[in-house]
């Protein structure tokens, strides 16, 4: 089987696990699952992947490389930490929108899973991700723009706000990914940088930014 296949083949097999693991949740979907679903055989799964808990290893190492990469791009473009920090709010956000499947996913087994010895990547990637967001606050902090804070306290606040929105949001309900950042964006800027909240055509400006840089690092984009 050429290259391209064998990708386009494990592609396939890491999509459908993760549409199946955020529909019903990890310890329902085997090996044989993912086979049926994608009319192959269960060797042919086990070819490309040695356990189920590789996929879960890859599709959780894929998700986090995908956050870290678009951050790196539209943070590149962006200098104040209000903008910065509205930025990040929406693409955590964004995730829950525009990479639906692969976020639930992630945030229904990461909990379970953080502590085994192969998930020891996808913890760096984690703490890599983390680290971003502390630092916007840090910085902001040391410019004067932020109120004086913890920020890694700071950081697990918002992560916390976000990071579970999973279990209520719903894409294409009463208000979209961009709408429900900015309210978010608003309540925590407010607090820490009081009449600093961005509203209007810079919320609509960031949430572009961040927008292109999640289209260009999509799977599909990928290769």
């Amino acid at each position: 089987m050429p290259a391209t296949q064998r990708k386009s083949k494990r592609n396939e097999i890491l999509l459908c696990f993760t549409e199946l693991v955020a529909r019903r949740g990890y310890d329902e979907v085997s090996i044989r699952d993912v086979a049926e679903a994608l009319g192959i055989s269960k060797g042919t799964v086990l070819h490309h992947f040695r356990s189920k808990e590789a996929i879960l290893e890859q599709i959780n190492n894929d998700y986090m490389r995908r956050r870290l990469a678009e951050a790196r791009q539209y943070l590149a473009e962006l200098d104040d930490p209000v903008d910065e920090l509205q930025a990040f709010i929406c693409q955590l956000m964004l995730a829950q929108q525009d990479d639906r499947a692969a976020t639930v996913a992630f945030s229904r087994e990461i909990l379970r899973s953080a502590e085994e010895p192969a998930m020891a990547e996808v913890r760096r990637l984690r703490e890599e991700f983390a680290a971003i967001l502390v630092d916007i606050l840090e910085r902001g902090e040391s410019a004067g723009t932020f109120a004086t804070v913890n920020p890694r306290l700071t950081s697990v606040q918002i992560f916390g706000m976000i990071n579970w929105a999973w279990t209520w949001f719903v894409p294409g309900g009463s208000m979209d990914a961009v709408e429900i950042a900015d309210q978010f964006s608003r309540t925590v800027i407010g607090g820490l940088a009081p009449g600093a909240a961005r509203e209007g055509a810079a919320a609509g400006r960031l949430s572009a930014t961040v927008g292109a840089a999640m289209v260009a690092h999509r799977p599909e984009a990928e290769g």
